[in-house]
């Protein structure tokens, strides 16, 4: 090597051999270069997208179903998102731009990971657990605080260390920990998500560790593989787990520390290897300290710690996300709708308590309901989202209005004549929670599954 300088062949040779995909574009969003990896990861050839720009490769040739680059390109940071290809591959990608003296955008470099191989498991009671399923671009951010909180998850990812992702209702925890499952070794294993506070109490153990024939009255004759025997060799992740029952906190602490369990009803120890996430909304150190939750478990599982902050706080990725909320519902409703600049101003300026999903949830509603194609201001003050706020402020008492307006969710619901089971699906709950609310608030004579 002369003056100690990589030739051009010789820098390909080595970007060629990287465990991930390079993706090289200028400031226009021109495709410069991939490398074999990025070619061998997508099966797309560089020649198909070389010198195409990725604005045409989204939204003319649907190539990829997003683009880091044009994000970067658009807020002159860093940025993280998740697409899928023309060729089913589901990726990771974090874009970062290359400036000259003057300050100005020469280059993006993304790097890629792949997140591609999905595992499902048919036998798994779908009202209670779900499996990874990566739908397109749902990770989105140029917040320098969440992509740090990526950046430690993807460092953290090929460990087996237990990790607790803290962060608001909606933030994208659930999504966080599929992306750490996907990058880990065991990505080919089951991902498998349960919700703690979806479950009975009675029931919650023995959906955990499974249990023996006869174990207790209603029992399968056969007995049942627990949760964490069917995550064997994957991931389990339990979501809300501060709402997991005192006595079955135990028996998860004695698992994790020992990776050995028993069946409910039963006395031979079992093993499973199996890597544990959870997440919480609530503070689970105070807790702790109130006798509220064990203090030995919380510091099991709070290894590592991930807290996602709050769509109010990482202002920038609200553009981003209404205009990836804006194309995902245009599509599946067939309109071709767009959001005047006011409303994203509005939307920047809220403060936004249900985070990412009630963002999503303004937006496929608007859609739904606006008249014209550009929804506006006028929109917004029409849909439920406003009148909600007016509640709000009327009562003085947010956790009052939040009651008032589930209690009529359901009503509504029931005046339909839907099953539990139809109920829980329409409102994308479990059917055991559907039945804990109609207790919560009183509802009587609820159809059960029949």
């Amino acid at each position: 090597m002369e003056n100690n300088k990589l030739s051009v062949e010789q820098l390909e040779l080595i970007l060629d051999n990287l465990f991930n995909g390079v993706y090289l574009a200028d400031s226009e969003g021109k495709t410069l270069y991939v490398n074999k990896t990025f070619e061998n990861m997508a099966e797309i050839p560089f020649e198909e997208i070389k010198g195409k720009n990725l604005h045409d490769l989204v939204y003319k040739y649907k190539y990829f179903t997003g683009s880091a680059t044009l994000i970067v390109l658009q807020t002159k940071k860093e940025a993280t998102a998740t697409y899928r290809t023309i060729t089913n591959k589901n990726f990771l990608v974090k874009g970062k731009p290359i400036f000259n003296e003057k300050g100005e955008i020469i280059y993006v470099v993304n790097t890629i990971w792949d997140l591609t191989n999905i595992i499902y498991n048919s036998t798994i009671d779908l009202d209670t657990v779900s499996n990874f399923k990566l739908d397109q671009q749902n990770l989105i951010s140029s917040n320098k605080r969440m992509n740090e909180v990526i950046n430690i998850a993807i460092k953290i990812a090929p460990t087996d260390c237990t990790i607790l992702i803290t962060g608001e209702t909606g933030v994208g925890k659930s999504l966080i920990a599929e992306v750490i499952h996907k990058l880990s070794t065991r990505k080919n294993g089951p991902f498998i998500k349960i919700n703690c506070g979806a479950i009975p109490e009675n029931l919650i153990e023995s959906e955990l560790f499974g249990y023996e024939s006869g174990a207790f009255t209603g029992a399968s004759s056969k007995g049942k593989k627990g949760l964490i025997e069917i995550a064997n060799g994957g991931t389990l992740f339990l979501d809300e787990i501060s709402e997991l029952p005192y006595n079955t906190q135990s028996k998860l602490l004695t698992f994790i520390q020992d990776k050995e369990f028993i069946k409910v009803g039963g006395q031979k120890h079992l093993k499973a290897d199996v890597r544990i996430i959870s997440a919480s909304n609530k503070d689970l150190y105070t807790l702790s300290k109130e006798g509220k939750f064990r203090e030995d478990l919380f510091y099991r599982l709070n290894v590592v710690s991930l807290h996602i902050p709050p769509l109010r706080e990482r202002i920038e990725d609200i553009p981003l996300l209404t205009k990836y909320f804006l194309e995902k519902y245009n599509l599946k409703y067939k309109f071709n709708k767009i959001i005047a600049y006011d409303v994203i101003e509005y939307f920047t300026k809220f403060h936004w308590e249900g985070n990412i999903r009630e963002l999503e949830n303004v937006i496929e509603r608007l859609i739904l309901l606006s008249k014209a194609n550009l929804i506006t201001i006028d929109d917004l003050n029409n849909i439920e989202f406003n009148q909600t706020i007016k509640e709000i402020h009327k009562s003085g008492n947010l956790m009052s209005t939040l009651n008032s307006i589930e209690k009529q969710i359901l009503l509504n619901e029931k005046k339909s004549g839907k099953t539990t089971r139809e109920i829980a699906k329409s409102l994308g709950i479990s059917q055991s929670k559907v039945v804990r609310l109609f207790k919560k608030h009183n509802i009587s004579d609820a159809r059960m599954n029949h």
